[in-house]
C-alpha cells in the first residue's frame, strides 16, 4: 500500500481506508487529529475557490450570459424619441415675437441711393409699431417723426439715414433700438445736358441705375466740332438749396485706365459743356 511522503497515511480506495484513519489518528493524538482536520478543510475551500472562479457575481449572471449591458451602466435613450432635458431657466419665444430678419431691398442701390426731397421711404422699428410706417422727405429734405420730431435726411444715403435715425433713438428714447429703412418711392430723377453736345436735353436716370459724365455725354451724342472737352462743368444741388460746381477735364478721363476716374453723377447734376475759343 502506498503512502504519503510525509505523513505516512495511505491513498487508497480500500473500504477499510477509514477505519485506518481512525486508528492512525489515535497513534498522532488531540495534536494530529486538529492538524489532519485543518488539512481537509484547506482542501475542501480551494476546490470551491477553483469551481467558481469563472462565475460572474451574484445579480450579473444574466447579462453575462446575455451579452446586455449591466443596469447600472446602462446608456440613456437617444434619437428623436428621446425628450431633451429642459433647463430650468430656458425661455421658448413664440415665433410671433422673435425678432424678424432683415430685410433688404435686393439691390445695393437701393442701400446707397441718396435720399431727396419727394423721396418716400418705410422705416420700421422692431416691436414698435406706433413708430413705424412710411415718410415721405418734404421739401426741407426731412421727414416728420411722432416721437424724433423733424429730422433732416436728404442727401444721405438710405444706410447712412438708417444710422442716424437708430442713433437719435438709442440717446433718448429707447434701448438698443432695431430700425430697418427700406425706399418706397424715389422721385423722378433726371440729368440735364446743356452746350456743345449733338443732343442736349433732358435724361430720366432711372431708380436703382448710376450714370457717369463719360456715359452720359455718349447718350447724348458726343460732343460737337466746337466744343471744348476740358471746359465742362458739373452744377450740382446741395441738400440746403445751393450749388456747387465741378469743372471737369475729360481729356484726363479718358486718359484713366477703365475709366477709374469717371465721374459718378447724382439725380437732377446739370452737364454744361463750354465752346472752345478761337
Amino acid at each position: 500500500m502506498k503512502t504519503g511522503p510525509h505523513s505516512g497515511i495511505p491513498f487508497s480506495g480500500n473500504p477499510c481506508y477509514k477505519i485506518d484513519m481512525v486508528l492512525r489518528l489515535k497513534k498522532f493524538g488531540r495534536s494530529g487529529a486538529a492538524l489532519w482536520v485543518g488539512l481537509a478543510l484547506g482542501c475542501t475551500a480551494g476546490c470551491a475557490s477553483d469551481n467558481s472562479a469563472g462565475r460572474p457575481a451574484d445579480g450579473l449572471l444574466d447579462e453575462a450570459v446575455l451579452g446586455g449591458t449591466p443596469a447600472a451602466e446602462a446608456l440613456p435613450p437617444t434619437g428623436t424619441d428621446a425628450a431633451s432635458p429642459q433647463r430650468p431657466d430656458a425661455k421658448i419665444v413664440p415665433p410671433e415675437e422673435q425678432a424678424p430678419a432683415v430685410e433688404t431691398d435686393g439691390t445695393a442701390a437701393a442701400a446707397e441711393h441718396v435720399l431727396q426731397t419727394g423721396d418716400e421711404i418705410d422705416i420700421q422699428v422692431y416691436r414698435e409699431p406706433e413708430l413705424s410706417g412710411a415718410f415721405k422727405i418734404g421739401p426741407a429734405g426731412e421727414i416728420r417723426h411722432s416721437l424724433a420730431g423733424a429730422i433732416p435726411l436728404a442727401g444721405k444715403t438710405v444706410a447712412e439715414a438708417e444710422a442716424v435715425f437708430t442713433r437719435i433713438l438709442a440717446k433718448d428714447y429707447l434701448v438698443n433700438p432695431r430700425v430697418i429703412f427700406k425706399l418706397l418711392a424715389s422721385q423722378s430723377a433726371q440729368i440735364v445736358l446743356m452746350g456743345e453736345v449733338k443732343k442736349p436735353g433732358v435724361y430720366p436716370l432711372p431708380f436703382g441705375e448710376t450714370m457717369t459724365l463719360l456715359q452720359a455725354i455718349a447718350s447724348a451724342g458726343g460732343f460737337t466740332e466746337l466744343a471744348s472737352p476740358d471746359r465742362v462743368r458739373i452744377v450740382r444741388r446741395r441738400p440746403d438749396g445751393g450749388q456747387t460746381t465741378l469743372r471737369v477735364r475729360v481729356s484726363d478721363l479718358l486718359k484713366s485706365r477703365d475709366g477709374q476716374n469717371d465721374v459718378p453723377l447724382q439725380p437732377n447734376d446739370v452737364i454744361m459743356v463750354d465752346q472752345v475759343f478761337f
